[in-house]
């Protein structure tokens, strides 16, 4: 129960040449590997939002009542709105999906062509 954060990458390009059963293989290995390199970036005070991260061929979802506030980085109640300022973790924030794969995206291509049996 609770918010619900999806993490999605676009391979609508390589769909066309491979088999659809190594696609989903490729796709199953990317969010597996996404899901392992965005963990340092995501916030982490008690650490139930990082345990709480799941992956399949879909993507990443982070399933806790605050994860969109804290992947936005605000959120709003019925009569205040807030935003987060200070993470108790340094190197962590919002949208840790963009710093991740400001760092990563070369690797996650990777990790999907071996997962599709392209390389």
């Amino acid at each position: 129960m609770g918010s619900e954060i999806t993490v999605n990458v676009d391979l609508k390009g390589i769909e066309k040449k491979v088999s659809p059963q190594a696609f989903a293989r490729g796709q199953l290995a990317l969010a597996s590997q996404m899901k392992m390199d965005m963990e340092r970036f995501v916030p982490k005070l008690d650490g139930h939002l990082r345990a709480s991260a799941t992956f399949d061929k879909g993507g990443v979802t982070y399933d806790t009542p605050y994860a969109r506030a804290q992947f936005y980085g605000s959120g709003y109640t019925k009569k205040a709105s807030f935003t987060f300022r200070r993470y108790t973790t340094s190197g962590t924030g919002k949208r840790w999906d963009l710093r991740a794969s400001a760092i990563y995206m070369s690797d996650w291509e990777r990790k999907a062509l071996e997962g599709m049996g392209v390389l």
